[in-house]
């Protein structure tokens, strides 16, 4: 027994230093029973679940070829005719307006006396703008020069006086009715009566005394161009220095219908 006790570490020690020198241990050889430290792993079904996201994928942007930049411009610049059409109405469909220009013209010169009316009330106004009295509708009244001053019902005015009728009315002055307002001028002792006037209503009444209301209306038209042409030119360039044109054959075609009212109308 004493022999054996000797005989197994002699053989058994060099087996177990041979195996740790080739580096593979027995199932037998090393066995770690100490108590693990660490927690143990929580269940698979206890973890969240998270979706892996999806890398995101960079598009090329395709270019346009040079022929098709070219097609896009030249559609761009050529239009549809159906929409040409359509803002060609839209602009048909807006309503003119006229300039307010206004002229003046000489429709009574050199008389002593003359009848003065309103188809509306009338204001009588002064030099200084002041207004004297109303005129009633369709009251004649007469007005004379003495001295360079005016005579008007009893009252003697110094050099001006305004005829202004209200509601768009017209005035009347000799033997017609005229549009806008009158404005009377004692010249010693004569009186010049001048019409102001509207410019498209002065060509109301000079197209229709020029020109047949027959006529073609091209023609009509025509007229109207020139009669308009004409009376502008004199605003800058006037007959006189109280007035623009004359109602007589000098600046109208017929004498004393140059801004004559047509009660037919």
């Amino acid at each position: 027994m004493r022999s054996l006790f000797w005989f197994l570490p002699a053989v058994v020690i060099p087996l177990i230093c041979l195996q740790l020198s080739s580096g593979q241990l027995s199932s037998t050889a090393i066995i770690d029973i100490r108590p693990s430290t660490q927690s143990p792993l929580p269940s698979k079904a206890l973890l969240p679940q998270i979706t892996p996201a999806l890398p995101k994928v960079k598009t090329s942007q395709v270019r346009p070829s040079t022929k098709e930049q070219a097609k896009k411009v030249i559609a761009q610049k050529h239009l549809p005719k159906t929409q040409a059409k359509s803002s060609k109405s839209k602009e048909k469909t807006r309503p003119y307006i006229a300039p307010a220009i206004e002229i003046r013209v000489a429709v009574a010169q050199n008389v002593s006396n003359t009848a003065i009316a309103s188809s509306t009330k009338a204001n009588v106004i002064d030099g200084n703008g002041q207004r004297l009295e109303q005129l009633p509708p369709s009251g004649a009244f007469q007005v004379s020069a003495n001295n360079s001053n005016i005579l008007f019902r009893e009252v003697q005015i110094p050099s001006v006086l305004w005829i202004e009728p209200t509601d768009s009315g017209v005035v009347f002055i000799g033997e017609r009715w005229y549009r806008g307002k009158l404005l009377l001028i004692a010249q010693g002792d004569n009186l010049l009566a001048i019409n102001y006037v509207n410019l498209e209503e002065y060509l109301l009444s000079v197209v229709g005394s020029e020109m047949s209301a027959a006529a073609p209306i091209e023609a009509l038209k025509a007229q109207a161009v020139a009669a308009r042409s004409y009376a502008l030119v004199h605003t800058f360039r006037p007959a006189n220095g109280w007035f623009d044109v004359t109602s007589g054959e000098r600046h109208q075609a017929y004498k004393g219908v140059a801004t004559e009212y047509d009660t037919t109308h």
